[in-house]
């Protein structure tokens, strides 16, 4: 009777920091969802506007071919910040267009000047955005 009283206690003292340490992990997603990240509210704007997103992006094999070489060419380069690195790339009949914030003028030039340099795009349009600037 002792041995499973034992057992008892054992077993609900353990459920009980389980459901502690649940009760701290969602504490903390929650906590970090409060900010949405920088791009999610790019998108809510954008779709209000009309602008493109990257459901516009086109399904023709040269259209993705080019989003797929400036993708890989971006996450190549060393020292860019997350926000650069998912930076939206919508192509559409060879006219590639940058979407999206960025930390920085030096990063929106330098993805700028890859898309110019190694994606064969017709033009291009970079309209990324500075975080902290005033982007409209």
């Amino acid at each position: 009777m002792k041995v499973a009283i034992a057992l008892g206690l054992t077993a609900l003292l353990s459920s009980s920091v389980a459901f502690a340490q649940s009760d701290k992990d969602e504490a903390k997603f929650e906590k970090s969802q409060q900010n949405a990240p920088d791009n999610s509210s790019k998108n809510q704007r954008d779709n209000k506007l009309g602008k493109a997103t990257a459901e516009d992006q086109s399904n023709s094999k040269s259209d993705r071919e080019i989003a797929r070489h400036l993708r890989k060419e971006i996450m190549a380069k060393k020292g860019l910040s997350t926000n650069a690195q998912n930076v939206k790339l919508i192509t559409e009949n060879g006219v590639l267009m940058l979407r999206g914030p960025v930390d920085s003028q030096r990063e929106k030039d330098l993805i700028g000047d890859m898309a110019k340099q190694c994606c064969g795009a017709r033009s291009y349009t970079n309209q990324l955005e500075v975080k902290g600037q005033n982007n409209q």
